[in-house]
């Protein structure tokens, strides 16, 4: 008799949310997309359950990566029309761009000045 068993990993895609509590984002009404990362343990090819469950926010202005604590992932994840709670996110990956604390563009992280508004980025 044989055993065909693993472990795989999988993504679910849990929608958009309102970002605007991100710093590059406040005051405008941008979309970020809610991702959900696991692992499962498949026996025949057929997944039997989950594990490992981590749930991310990622910027679309910036790039910026959140992840979101567990309890709050949950949270979404069962309800689509949920906001993020801005207390429970820490961040994995930083932004690849500087934000104008004047206008709010997004400007390459060279920059010593905004060239949209001219603000100092120093």
């Amino acid at each position: 008799m044989f055993l065909i068993f693993g472990i795989t990993n999988g993504v679910n895609d849990l929608g958009v949310r309102k970002c605007g509590f991100f710093s590059c984002c406040a005051g405008h009404e941008v979309m970020a997309a809610v991702t959900c990362t696991f692992q499962q343990f498949t026996l025949f090819f057929i997944p039997l359950f989950r594990f490992g469950k981590r749930y991310f926010v990622s910027c679309p202005n910036c790039g910026t990566v959140y992840e979101v604590r567990k309890d709050e992932g949950k949270r979404l994840e069962r309800d689509y029309a949920a906001e993020i709670n801005p207390d429970a996110l820490f961040i994995v990956q930083g932004a690849n761009k500087k934000i104008c604390p004047g206008c709010k563009c997004s400007v390459a992280p060279n920059c010593r000045y905004c060239p949209n508004c001219g603000a100092s980025l120093l």
